[in-house]
């Protein structure tokens, strides 16, 4: 936003009226584009057409606030051509406006300076001619701007010093030329005094110019003024101290809005917080993130929160959606801020429209609908008191032209149709109940496949026909729940389970019956299609048998996320020392034995199977919780779900909310654990989502390398976990991210070298990844769930960014496509491993299985002609088959997934199959 002050006006500059035109042109067509302004405002500047410039400025001051170098600029013009009081007068008007965007210490000094300036021009001409018709600024003007500059900035820390000093010697100036005047001297000492309660960077010369000022005007009292003054500026003093360390953090991170927060949530602790020093905190930070809405609306709430004036927390949300104007929630804030204060009709439906005729809503359906449901909010509680119908038909108007609304810019609609579902409320409540289900069968068109939408159907019917405990459309719901039971929904369970409960509560014996059955024959047809749709992600993997299914890819990992992961402490498996042969070796527990073996059935009786904590795959996120929520609120929640194992609670300071991380036991838990998605605690309705690749798994750094400080800068980490000391398989750790988007974005540190010879490996962790004792080491990767057509060219292109590769194999059918898997061997292990980043990536719409091909060709495992290992049991003399660690293990049946078509509603149920 910054603009060149120093461009002259040259009138002989020659005018390109063809760009001013096509400007000009461009802004009547859309006139929120900022840089247009900007551009349209230059090229008038440089051709002298003042008028036209100050229209210009006029019309971008009123859309959008302007940056501290474009007021400068303006104001310097205006001052330059101002010669009578009138254009001296709306210099002034123009600062005033100027101080109002964003926390300026320049501007404020300008300011200071200028209406100082013309007072002391003024005086100086009255004495000279005696007139006084040209008084710019009287002297009550004058210290109305410092008593306003003082507020405004006295708490900015490091340079609040500029403006004080400023106001302060002026003050003095007056004292000089009239030392006698006992009011003018208590002015100045009151502002000493008042200065020194104040924290700021030069306390201490305050205090000593205090000191003089005393001497000089006050010096019989010396002693018992500066006592007095003494216990300020100490407390002054220590504060400061105190505040600098987060000072300096503001310079260290460049004005980073974490570090803001930090700073405002330390003033928040005080014993006795200064809301006047967080205001200003949030007003420093708006100057560096003054396009953050979610900044703006923390600091709205403050406000209203603690009870600012309402004037000042309106000019707040004026600024915000200057700023923001996308931002649905800052409008509706606006609309219901408006209303709260018994603002007129007309003033609220003119924020209204003001905030669609933008056009900035159009790019987000969220935000729109966001706007538009404050809107229909405000009508509903304005018209429908008293109720009756007239108000009923109204508000039922105004909700479908906001439907109308969505449609224009989005035709597909609202995926969380909130609209329709306000508008079947207003139609129940109407008793038209037709209607309503016109509506709803209008959502199941377009949500069938949501189970959710199907519920939520069949609960507002249930709704309906509940009187008294007794279900009197029993037989309507019973169809739509066999309606819903025949579609290919995301989540079938769902429904058949709510069907289940539905007949035990109110289902006749040959109502029960029926579903019972229906239901069964369902469950066998989701089941065929799941497997249909499973054998196309792994075609061929049965017949191949080209690798084990246990990848061997880290061992660091597995075993970090078999043992290292609990809780407790685990005991380690002993490891016989190198060159100990004398000590006979105990078996480790993932080191493979002979089955059916002496050896195997007794470790298998004396070390039963310990079920793994898969987090990724056990772990839920509930978000949205109350800041006061408790673990056992949500044990109370969660608990019929299944074994809860943790709970833990991360503090939001910014959205004002908590979410929990919980683990389940098993796996199995989730999907019920994801059905109190949408349920309340308290006013919350919390949100309730799987997690999935938040964590990062990362191996070769340095002992003394501080990953915290090297991942912070990704997002807000909730841990890091480093495996117990006994281990040793090597360093590594795995950093948990709070979003998926922040462990994505961190992988880009992938091969940093942290230090000479040492380059991080960095990826999503998998806790899939099966641990064996021993891998062989290997240079090439195994790729399966390829499409049937494939170059090798564009498989090289693909891993090629890992590392050299060396070459690729693409094992083929009779007419010469893919079968489905290929292997890609790179120059060396390290970069092979790093590939494995391509484990659950999207390929030609394919999701890739990739791992380190695991086969060990230095031990009889032989390689076909045409690429493929061989994968035959040896057999010994007997002819009995053997089974040795060297020897691959049987194929293991492939996890099935089901590949989602079509976009993926965030706010939808998880798949579950």
């Amino acid at each position: 936003m910054n603009v060149d002050v120093n461009v002259d006006v040259d009138v002989d500059v020659d005018v390109d009226v063809e760009e001013i035109q096509q400007l000009l042109e461009q802004l009547s067509s859309n006139c929120y584009q900022y840089d247009v302004h900007v551009r349209y405002i230059q090229a008038l500047r440089q051709a002298a057409l003042f008028d036209e410039l100050k229209d210009a400025r006029e019309m971008m001051h009123g859309i959008f606030p302007l940056s501290e170098d474009i007021w400068l600029e303006w104001i310097q013009d205006e001052s330059r051509l101002a010669s009578t009081k009138e254009e001296k007068q709306r210099v002034i008007h123009l600062y005033s406006e100027a101080v109002k965007d964003y926390l300026s210490i320049k501007l404020w000094k300008e300011y200071i300076n200028y209406i100082i300036q013309e007072y002391k021009n003024f005086l100086e001409e009255m004495d000279e001619t005696g007139d006084n018709s040209g008084e710019v600024a009287t002297l009550e003007q004058v210290r109305s701007v410092f008593t306003e500059a003082i507020k405004k900035t006295g708490n900015v820390v490091p340079e609040s010093h500029i403006v004080w000093d400023a106001c302060k010697e002026f003050e003095e100036q007056i004292l000089e030329a009239s030392s006698r005047d006992e009011v003018q001297k208590q002015r100045v000492q009151k502002m000493y005094t008042d200065r020194l309660k104040v924290p700021h960077a030069t306390v201490e010369k305050t205090f000593s110019d205090y000191s003089s000022f005393i001497t000089k005007y006050d010096n019989s009292n010396y002693e018992k003024c500066m006592v007095e003054s003494n216990m300020f500026f100490s407390q002054a003093k220590r504060r400061y101290y105190e505040r600098d360390h987060y000072e300096q953090a503001l310079v260290a991170s460049g004005n980073a809005l974490d570090k803001y927060m930090e700073y405002i949530e330390f003033e928040k602790r005080q014993s006795t917080p200064n809301w006047q020093a967080i205001r200003t905190l949030y007003e420093r930070a708006i100057v560096f993130h003054y396009l953050d809405s979610s900044l703006w609306e923390n600091y709205i709430f403050q406000l209203i929160d603690k009870k600012f004036p309402i004037d000042m927390v309106l000019s707040v949300i004026e600024r915000s959606v200057r700023n923001c104007p996308w931002s649905g929630d800052l409008w509706g804030h606006y609309v219901r801020v408006l209303e709260k204060e018994c603002y007129s009709y007309d003033k609220i439906k003119n924020i209204v429209q003001r905030a669609l005729s933008t056009g900035m809503l159009n790019n987000s359906i969220d935000e729109l609908v966001k706007v538009l449901l404050a809107h229909c909010d405000f009508e509903r509680r304005r018209i429908m008191k008293p109720l009756n119908s007239e108000n009923t038909l109204n508000l039922i108007n105004i909700i479908q032209e906001s439907l109308q609304t969505v449609k224009q810019s989005f035709p597909s609609g609202d995926p969380n149709y909130r609209l329709e579902k306000y508008l079947i409320e207003i139609e129940t409540l109407n008793k038209n109940l037709t209607k309503a289900r016109e509506i709803w069968e209008d959502i199941i068109k377009a949500h069938g496949r949501e189970a959710e939408a199907w519920l939520r159907y069949i609960e507002w019917e249930r709704f309906m026909g509940n009187h008294d405990g007794l279900m009197e459309n029993h037989d309507e719901i019973h169809k739509k729940f066999k309606r819903a039971s025949q579609q290919n929904t995301d989540w079938p369970e769902r429904i058949f389970d709510a069907w289940e409960q539905f007949e035990h509560q109110y289902g006749t014996l040959d109502s029960m019956e029926h579903a019972f059955m229906f239901i069964k024959k369902q469950m066998k047809i989701v089941a065929h299609r799941r497997a249909k749709n499973a054998s196309l992600e792994v075609q061929n993997v049965g017949s191949e048998q080209v690798f084990q299914e246990s990848t061997t890819f880290n061992d660091t990992q597995a075993a970090w996320h078999s043992e290292a992961s609990q809780s407790s402490k685990v005991s380690q498996p002993e490891i016989s020392e190198p060159g100990n042969d004398a000590k006979k070796r105990k078996p480790e527990e993932d080191e493979p034995l002979l089955e059916g073996s002496p050896a195997y059935k007794k470790n298998k009786a004396q070390h039963p199977e310990k079920q793994k904590r898969d987090r990724e795959f056990t772990t839920i996120v509930a978000s949205n919780l109350p800041l006061d929520v408790t673990e056992g609120q949500l044990k109370a929640l969660f608990n019929e779900c299944g074994k809860i194992v943790s709970i833990h609670l991360i503090e939001d300071t910014e959205k004002a909310q908590k979410s929990a991380h919980i683990e389940f036991a098993k796996r199995e838990d989730v999907p019920a654990a994801l059905t109190k998605d949408k349920k309340k605690i308290g006013d919350h309705e919390i949100n309730v989502y799987k997690i999935t690749e938040h964590t990062l798994f990362i191996t070769n750094f340095p002992e003394t390398a501080n990953l915290k400080e090297i991942f912070d800068k990704y997002g807000k980490i909730i841990g890091i976990r480093y495996p117990n000391k006994s281990y040793r398989a090597g360093r590594f750790c795995y950093i948990e991210y709070e979003n998926r988007e922040s462990a994505l974005s961190a992988l880009e540190m992938n091969g940093f070298e942290i230090e000479q010879g040492k380059k991080l490996n960095v990826m999503i962790s998998n806790p899939s990844l099966k641990k064996t004792r021993s891998p062989p080491r290997q240079n090439e990767i195994f790729i399966k769930n390829l499409p049937s057509h494939v170059e090798r060219s564009e498989l090289e292109t693909l891993c090629k960014t890992y590392g050299p590769v060396i070459g690729v194999r693409i094992p083929t059918t009779k007419d010469k496509k893919c079968k489905g898997f290929a292997f890609v061997e790179f120059d060396n292990e390290e970069h092979a491993k790093t590939a494995l980043a391509l484990h659950n990536t999207e390929f030609k719409a394919c999701l890739l299985h990739v791992t380190l091909s695991n086969i060990d060709r230095d031990h009889g495992q032989k390689k076909s002609t045409s690429g493929e290992p061989n994968n035959k049991e040896t057999k010994n003399k007997d002819s009995k088959p053997i089974s040795t660690p060297m020897m691959p293990r049987k194929l293991q049946k492939p996890s099935m997934r089901l590949k989602l078509s079509g976009p993926i509603n965030r706010n939808s149920k998880t798949n579950q199959s």
